[in-house]
């Protein structure tokens, strides 16, 4: 992995990619200022364009887009009350306190120097971690992908960022039936097809995120169609920006505890970053010295949930790179833009393709370092974005989704997938399902199907019962399934604060769009 390092930065700094890596950013930002528009949305929008380009201007735009995502949105968070995408609420408890007290600058500078602290962490760990993947990966055969698959599902499944156990379940159930559309990957047997042909090949997973997430939204705006914001406070510049970039090392335990809270959760499939940046931001509370203090401008609940939201990408790589399951929303989107450009994520990727691997490390320190200083420079002028009405920003992402749909393989089919997929989705929303428990079970229904019938056909049953790995992971999934429906616990309890906290912040954006 190490001898790969110079080639790939050479690869990465020659031209065209950095001007790719800067439209990404900008186009990033754009999506998170803009409530209601994240990282989902952006990657499943610019899928399409990639797929023309080589694939180093490809991953650094995708990557460049997804590292704008969380500093971008938390400005607003910060400056307006009015985060950009979920994840960033968090900052906004204390950081939108500091705004109103004349200290905006402040808590956006630490904000900015959090997430470029986090990004560059993470690389360093990623760098450390993936050539040991090399040696894990040899230990994984066909029980261990199937184990890893149920726990990811098992995760997704209870671990709801909508409040309800049983609307996650509902959720999986409905995106592995989803998953089995098509023709048996061992067998060949055609299942679900109603005797048509463009579905003997199975869904395409690129034109179902673009409508479940871009053309949703879309709906969901034009049926709103008013503007994002009215506030007098939008324009101003931004003070006290290197003071507030200074505490981030002031109060390193506030960013050391975020920092650990997001690369152990971003790891975990399913997760998310609303529940990470929630927990990053309780436990700061829980042991800080003046926990009081929080709520009202303490810079500690502006710099823990920066650093978690931030570490949580780099080390949802992990998963995503090295088993081709993804961590969170954004890499599954992510993972099926690799594919269609080629890049098969999974065990062995390291091994084929580790300049790649280290491509996406890079963009995502550079992407985030160079998002800092766009927010940094202009940051209180950015936020004029929200003005603009959703009557005319929807019909340019429904435009965009369509004609992205079409253009990946040329078929109608694929389009009525996206439209399918968007109503889909906008109902999703409106009936407060998660998205993420449809996504990953649609990016892993194959690949679980596949493993449990080769385990069968080369070990028979005990295969799943007898490899310690295989074995470990199931129990990971009975201990995940027995504390989620354990007797008397209720809707409130699940996930200790994490879930019904989450929720009620989606059901606040949702009243903000």
């Amino acid at each position: 992995m190490f001898a790969h390092l110079v080639p790939a930065v050479g690869a990465f700094f020659a031209w065209p990619a950095p001007l790719f890596l800067v439209i990404g950013v900008l186009v990033g930002m754009l999506f998170g200022i803009l409530p209601g528009l994240g990282g989902p949305q952006v990657l499943a929008l610019l899928t399409p364009i990639t797929y023309k380009m080589d694939h180093t201007s490809a991953i650094v735009m995708m990557i460049g887009a997804m590292s704008a995502i969380p500093l971008s949105g938390s400005l607003t968070a910060i400056l307006l009350n009015l985060p950009g995408h979920a994840p960033s609420v968090a900052s906004s408890f204390d950081g939108y306190p500091l705004t109103r007290q004349g200290r905006g600058g402040y808590a956006v500078g630490a904000s900015a120097m959090s997430a470029i602290l986090a990004a560059v962490i993470g690389a360093v760990l990623l760098t450390l971690i993936l050539p040991l993947g090399e040696r894990v990966v040899l230990a994984f055969s066909y029980p261990e992908f199937f184990m890893m698959a149920l726990t990811g599902l098992s995760m997704v499944a209870v671990i709801s960022q909508k409040g309800s156990i049983w609307k996650g379940m509902i959720t999986v159930a409905l995106g592995l039936m989803i998953a089995f559309i098509g023709s048996d990957p061992v067998t060949g047997t055609v299942r679900f097809t109603f005797g048509n042909l463009y579905l003997y090949n199975g869904i395409d997973i690129v034109p179902a995120l673009i409508g479940l997430f871009a053309i949703s939204q879309a709906i969901d705006m034009i049926l709103q169609g008013d503007r994002m914001a009215e506030t007098a406070n939008i324009g101003s510049r931004l003070h006290g920006v290197w003071a507030g970039m200074k505490s981030v090392f002031h109060h390193f335990g506030a960013f050391f505890g975020g920092n650990l809270v997001g690369t152990l959760m971003g790891m975990i499939p399913g997760v998310g970053g609303s529940i990470t940046t929630i927990i990053a931001y309780g436990q700061t509370v829980q042991f800080s010295k003046h926990p009081d203090r929080y709520g009202t401008g303490e810079i500690g609940g502006v710099i823990a949930p920066e650093a978690a939201n931030n570490s949580k990408d780099a080390s949802g790589f992990i998963p995503t790179l090295l088993f081709g399951i993804p961590s969170h929303v954004e890499m599954a989107v992510l993972l099926g833009t690799l594919t269609v450009l080629g890049i098969d994520p999974g065990p062995r990727l390291v091994q084929t393709a580790p300049d790649k691997v280290l491509m996406v490390i890079y963009a995502l320190v550079v992407g985030n370092v160079l998002t800092a200083a766009i927010v940094l420079a202009v940051g209180g002028y950015l936020t004029r974005l929200i003005l603009v009405p959703k009557r005319i920003l929807a019909p340019i992402i429904m435009a965009l989704s369509v004609v992205g749909a079409f253009a990946l393989n040329g078929l109608i089919g694929d389009v009525a997938v996206a439209l399918v997929f968007g109503v889909l989705g906008f109902i999703m929303d409106r009936f407060e399902f998660p998205k993420i428990n449809l996504v990953i079970p649609l990016m892993v229904g194959s690949l679980m199907e596949t493993s449990f019938n080769q385990t069968l056909l080369a070990m028979g049953w005990k295969g799943f019962f007898t490899r310690p790995i295989s074995v470990g992971l199931l129990c990971v999934v009975l201990i995940v399934l027995f504390l989620a429906f354990r007797p008397g616990r209720s809707k409130k309890q699940i996930g200790a604060r994490k879930v019904s906290t989450v929720g009620e912040i989606h059901g606040e954006i949702h009243n903000v769009d």
